[in-house]
C-alpha cells in the first residue's frame, strides 16, 4: 500500500501489475505508480499476487478477492478504482466481472492499460500486428496463458474476460497502441461494448507499443495525464 506523504484525497486504486502472469513487478511499474500517486494524491494498493507456473489463476483470484472486498467495503464506490496493465488489465476486468456475478459492489472505474483480454491469442488479426510488436509474440503468450489457466479452458472469462459479462460493470477506460499485438482484441472489445451500449472511454495511440504509458515517452506523459483526468472526473 503506497500513499503520498501529504494531502491524500479519498480515492483508492487497486493496481494489478502485468507480466503475462509469470513475471513480477518491474521497475517501470514502480515508476508509473509513483507518478500516479504524485498526480492523483491517492492511495494505491498493489498486491504481489501468485504467478504461474507455480500457481494458477485460482490462487491469484483467491489472493486478490479478499483485498477487493475489503477495499470495496472501506471506500465510497465513487472513490474506488481498479487499474491494471497487460495481464493485470485482463485480471482487473475479470475480477470486476466475478464480483458482479457475486452481486458485490463495483468500482467506479476499471482502467485497462494495454490489457490482455483473451489468453487464447486466437484472433486472426493478431498475426498481422505481431511483426510490429518489439516485445510480445503469440507463442510465448499462449504458453504463459496455458500455465496460468492450469486445467481450465482458456476461453473461461476469468482467464479471457472478453468472453465475460460487460453490462453492469464500473466505467471502463481502455488505452491501447496500434503496434501492440493485443490491439486486435482491444478493438474487438471496443466493438463489443459499443454493440451492447456499454460506456467505454477508448484511447488508441497510433504506432505505440505495448504498455508505452510506463516507458517515459512523450506519449507516455500524455497518456498518464489522460488517465489522471479520467480518474479525477468520477
Amino acid at each position: 500500500t503506497l500513499s503520498p506523504k501529504n494531502n491524500v484525497n479519498n480515492k483508492t486504486v487497486l493496481y494489478l501489475h502485468g507480466g503475462a502472469y509469470i513475471h513480477n513487478f518491474a521497475k517501470q511499474h514502480w515508476n508509473f505508480i509513483e507518478t500516479l500517486i504524485e498526480s492523483l494524491q491517492c492511495c494505491i494498493v498493489a498486491p504481489d499476487y501468485p504467478l504461474a507456473p507455480n500457481y494458477t489463476y485460482e490462487e491469484s483470484f483467491a489472493f486478490v478477492e479478499p483485498l477487493y472486498k475489503e477495499l470495496a467495503v472501506n471506500n465510497n464506490s465513487d472513490d474506488f478504482i481498479i487499474m491494471g496493465d497487460s495481464a493485470g488489465g485482463g485480471f482487473a476486468l475479470a475480477l470486476a466481472q466475478k464480483m458482479k456475478k457475486e452481486n458485490l459492489s463495483q468500482p467506479s472505474q476499471i482502467v485497462l492499460l494495454s490489457p490482455w483480454l483473451d489468453i487464447s491469442m486466437s484472433n486472426p488479426g493478431i498475426s498481422e500486428i505481431e511483426p510490429k510488436d518489439p516485445f510480445l509474440e503469440i507463442k510465448g503468450l499462449q504458453l504463459a496463458g496455458e500455465a496460468y489457466a492450469g486445467k481450465t479452458d482458456v476461453d473461461n472469462y476469468l482467464l479471457s474476460p472478453i468472453n465475460g459479462q460487460l453490462e453492469g460493470l464500473g466505467k471502463i477506460c481502455l488505452f491501447i497502441g496500434t503496434h501492440d499485438i493485443l490491439f486486435a482484441d482491444a478493438k474487438r472489445f471496443k466493438a463489443l461494448c459499443d454493440s451492447i451500449g456499454v460506456d467505454i472511454s477508448y484511447y488508441e495511440y497510433k504506432e505505440m507499443i505495448h504498455c508505452w504509458m510506463l516507458l517515459g515517452f512523450p506519449e507516455s506523459r500524455k497518456a498518464i495525464q489522460q488517465i489522471v483526468d479520467e480518474v479525477m472526473a468520477q
